[in-house]
């Protein structure tokens, strides 16, 4: 009998032991699935973050390690630097808020980044010289798409979004208004995805639910209006450059060595 016992108690180690085991490798498989290609390396002022699926926001850390579904926000006077693991840059003006929506890099070495302007402004510098690397800024009414550029992105309290472009140049969609009218015609009766004819909603503008792209090239700014219409100036980066916001950011990049051209 004592035999028995001793036995059954030697089955129950071996399988507490195989649990822990098997737990430590799953633990070890979910960190490095959600490891960190984003950290926050610059902040001024009151900065910042709230984890995913979490409602409360904690005070920012230099070196923080940023993971999807992340948000960070910035109050008045204050800005906040994130850097990518290929080197590229994206830095938050103050009153601005900004979602990690993709972070992540794959084994086979491709980094993809992906973020949410919700309200203020985002300055964008990204890595040319990294083929791999799929990076994108959206907003409530666009998307704009690069590899190797500089540009910001600001969203006013209506939703319009204002992309202008330093160097290299920016593929800007109208995905998020497309899918939102879709959605609200959906709920409404209509067919999913049925596209219909200009509709008045709010001022003289009028809705068109048919996506564009529209590349916009250095010196250029694309002005996305909340019914999903566009215009495009030139501007004069003399004259830009004198933007206490425009002005900070040049002289970042160029204390950090940063160059795009």
């Amino acid at each position: 009998m004592k035999h028995i016992k001793n036995s059954s108690n030697g089955v129950i180690w071996l399988f507490l032991i195989t649990a822990l085991v098997v737990m430590g490798m799953v633990s070890g498989q979910l960190i490095a699935k959600t490891s960190s290609i984003a950290k926050i390396t610059f902040y001024t002022g009151q900065v910042e973050v709230q984890k995913a699926m979490k409602n409360d926001w904690s005070k920012a850390l230099f070196n923080q390690s940023l993971l999807s579904g992340q948000k960070v926000k910035t109050q008045e006077e204050s800005r906040a630097e994130i850097g990518f693991a290929d080197g590229s840059i994206i830095r938050i003006d103050g009153n601005s808020k900004l979602d990690i929506i993709d972070a992540k890099k794959e084994k086979s070495g491709a980094q993809t980044a992906t973020a949410k302007v919700w309200s203020g402004k985002v300055w964008a510098n990204v890595n040319k010289m990294s083929k791999k690397t799929k990076f994108q800024l959206e907003s409530p009414t666009a998307v704009a798409a690069v590899r190797g550029t500089v540009y910001r992105m600001a969203v006013s309290d209506d939703q319009t979004t204002k992309i202008a472009v330093y160097s290299g140049e920016v593929a800007v969609d109208n995905k998020p208004i497309v899918k939102f009218m879709e959605q609200k015609k959906a709920k409404a009766g209509g067919k999913q995805g049925e596209i219909e004819g200009p509709s008045q909603i709010s001022g003289p503008s009028e809705v068109s639910l048919e996506q564009w792209v529209q590349i916009v090239k250095a010196q250029m700014e694309i002005t996305i209006h909340p019914d999903g219409t566009y215009d495009i100036v030139n501007f004069n980066p003399i004259m830009d450059s004198q933007d206490d916001w425009v002005r900070w950011n040049q002289e970042r990049d160029k204390k950090l060595g940063i160059n795009r051209e």
